[in-house]
């Protein structure tokens, strides 16, 4: 769904209060915000979502937006925020990095830490919301382009830029299968944006490029159900424990992020109105889950009910989508908690499977 806000229906001398309002209402936490003219403010904004990312197109006046370290500190979910600009200029700050942003420019910002956009003209932006654990890099490495100017001149970001703000626009018109799809496209090129970025400050470290490598290796194989931490390791020239090693970096297991991926793309394909007539086993073995009772006792523990269920409730539009990679499933219907899993939280039960 998305959601249009604007203050042209507001009384002049209430529409900064009421902008501001609606934007702590839409966005994910509260910020800081002022005015930096005395003109009658105006302000448009356009939200949505495509499966896990949160999109926003916004035109305003001239603002200044802070999120500060006790503000970060105090809220639960932490994102990437990347910006896109359209029109205008902006001063984008964190860490001690300041940026100034032309139209057609990116910077990346973890809302996990105080960080600051000065907008010091009227302007148009694309912002995108990622799940920090949706970017396979670690936090610390990303600090090297975290308030950088990304210039889309070439390479990746030459493609990034239009994309996103094509998907921005079109996020209204995105549901089912398709929408999840769209959204691990999105994450992959903001990925590919950011690696290479890290690689432009400062060749990429050895262990970052393998993990990389490993787990590109691991999705185009998902189907094989003779992936093994054995064969992973032999594919790419190390040995079983250091491949633990990487993953254990990652606060997870080689079998807990098999198990969790195929789980999401059977997820999906059950969802998909276009396999309602293949049997459960079949979807199962698809990706490599040959057993088919094992299957069905792993999904009910990660999903909360069986895969008939589940599918069931798909055909309804009520079951809850994959987040991303490597993640729990998101709720859709009310009363309904994800389950837990990833840094920090209770992990995904530990039971094998295929992997």
């Amino acid at each position: 769904m998305r959601t249009v806000v604007t203050t042209e229906q507001v009384s002049p001398d209430e529409r900064f209060d009421f902008w501001v309002e609606e934007m702590a209402r839409l966005m994910v936490a509260p910020l800081d915000t002022t005015r930096t003219a005395t003109d009658v403010f105006h302000g448009t904004a356009a939200t949505g979502r495509v499966g896990a990312l949160r999109l926003s197109s916004l035109s305003a006046g001239p603002l200044r937006v802070r999120r500060t370290e006790s503000s970060a500190a105090r809220h639960e979910e932490d994102f990437y925020k990347l910006a896109l600009q359209v029109s205008g200029s902006v001063v984008v700050e964190q860490d001690g990095v300041r940026s100034r942003l032309t139209p057609g420019d990116l910077a990346l910002c973890d809302t996990s830490r105080a960080y600051g956009f000065t907008y010091e003209s009227p302007f148009s932006t694309v912002l995108v919301l990622v799940p920090r654990p949706l970017i396979p890099l670690r936090p610390e490495t990303l600090r090297a382009v975290t308030g950088r100017r990304m210039a889309p001149d070439q390479g990746v970001g030459a493609v990034v830029a239009p994309f996103l703000r094509s998907l921005t626009e079109q996020s209204a018109h995105c549901a089912g299968p398709e929408e999840s799809r769209l959204a691990d496209g999105a994450v992959s090129l903001v990925t590919a944006l950011l690696c290479e970025r890290l690689h432009r400050a400062a060749p990429v470290a050895p262990h970052l490029a393998t993990m990389l490598r490993i787990r590109d290796y691991i999705e185009r194989r998902l189907a094989d159900p003779d992936l093994t931490p054995d064969v992973i390791a032999g594919a790419h020239g190390i040995s079983r424990r250091y491949l633990f090693k990487l993953f254990a970096e990652e606060e997870t297991t080689v079998a807990g992020w098999i198990r969790t991926r195929r789980l999401e793309q059977c997820a999906r394909d059950l969802a998909d109105p276009a396999t309602r007539d293949q049997p459960v086993a079949a979807i199962a073995a698809r990706w490599g889950l040959l057993d088919g009772r094992h299957f069905a006792r792993v999904f009910k523990a990660v999903y909360g009910e069986t895969p008939r269920d589940y599918r069931r409730r798909a055909g309804r539009g009520q079951a809850p989508v994959p987040a991303g990679p490597g993640r729990a499933p998101v709720p859709s219907g009310p009363g309904r908690a994800p389950v837990p899993a990833g840094p920090g939280r209770a992990p995904v039960p530990a039971v094998p499977l295929g992997g």
